[in-house]
């Protein structure tokens, strides 16, 4: 084995770890950095606000909640329908031991299900959230 390839046998596996790694926590990073400059820029403008003795606006402190697309009952029966597919699929790529994934996700949504059965009756919302 001459040089080239040893340093090639190394180099490939410490460069895919650092990019598998890397580029999650990039990700990570940049979201808590866009966070940060949300709320950096709040703060600025409620202090502009404040210095002019204006009032600050509640939905300025307090933003409308975006909606959620369905109800509990259609996220935990879709999130069943997507475990249902992910071990069929697994199953007929003849990748058996990964079907524990798709029953992973149903156990999730039977537990999402099992949960809205117990859960009492909450009263109605007297903000209801608002779509973007």
């Amino acid at each position: 084995m001459d040089f080239g390839s040893t340093l090639k046998m190394v180099l490939i596996p410490v460069v895919a770890i650092i990019c598998g790694l890397g580029l999650p926590a990039l990700i990570v990073y940049l979201v808590l950095r866009a966070q940060q400059h949300r709320l950096t820029l709040l703060h600025e403008t409620v202090q502009k606000l404040a210095d002019r003795g204006l009032p600050v606006p509640q939905e300025l402190l307090d933003p409308p909640r975006r909606a959620m697309q369905g109800s509990p009952q259609f996220r935990a029966i879709t999130l069943l329908g997507v475990a249902a597919g992910l071990a069929l699929m697994f199953y007929l790529l003849d990748m058996v031991p990964l079907m524990g994934i798709g029953a992973l996700l149903a156990c999730i949504g039977i537990a999402q299900l099992i949960a809205l059965r117990l859960e009492p009756q909450r009263p109605a919302d007297p903000h209801p959230p608002t779509r973007p």
